[in-house]
């Protein structure tokens, strides 16, 4: 009987226990994922140009100012005198894109823009431009209305009387 319990004992103790094994992989594969969000283009247009207005220079000129409000008001300084009949007004522009996104607005820097007689080589510089609001947001239809205004230079009375004109950029970007 002796014979019998010591291989009885040994027999009990190993198969109560389990051992597990695992090999350790020395180059793991996980799979990840990767996403993407494609969003309709951000558009822009033009839909009322920058329009100074009718004057007149003055003995030493000076400048005019349009504001950057859907009203386009008009004030002069200098000698510069307002006369009637023009349509002084801002320019306003209508951005189109993805809904609830704000829009980085970038204007030409300042005295970079001039213009220019229509039939001369003489130019009045447009001193500053100014947005009504630099940053907006989209609505939540994707739509805003931003508008320009900007001071232009009236020389003194040596440059030839008419229409003066020229064109600048303005540049529309995602936040």
């Amino acid at each position: 009987m002796k014979k019998l319990i010591l291989p009885l004992i040994a027999g009990l103790l190993f198969t109560g226990f389990s051992v597990n094994t695992y090999a350790i992989d020395p180059d793991p594969v996980v799979t990840a994922t990767a996403t993407a969000d494609l969003v309709e283009a951000l558009a822009a247009s033009e839909k009322a140009q920058l329009n100074f207005g009718r004057f007149t220079a003055g003995a030493s000129g000076g400048t005019v100012v349009i504001a950057n409000t859907p009203a386009g008001t008009m004030n002069v300084t200098g000698t510069v005198t307002v006369v009637g009949g023009g349509s002084p007004s801002s320019a306003a522009f209508s951005i189109t894109g993805q809904a609830n996104q704000e829009v980085t607005i970038t204007l030409p820097a300042d005295g970079a823009v001039n213009l220019t007689h229509a039939t001369t080589t003489d130019v009045m510089n447009v001193a500053t431009f100014s947005v009504s609001d630099a940053s907006p947001k989209l609505s939540a239809s994707g739509e805003a209305t931003i508008y320009v205004g900007g001071t232009l230079t009236i020389p003194n009375t040596g440059i030839e009387i008419g229409v003066y004109s020229g064109t600048y950029n303005v540049t529309f970007a995602y936040q």
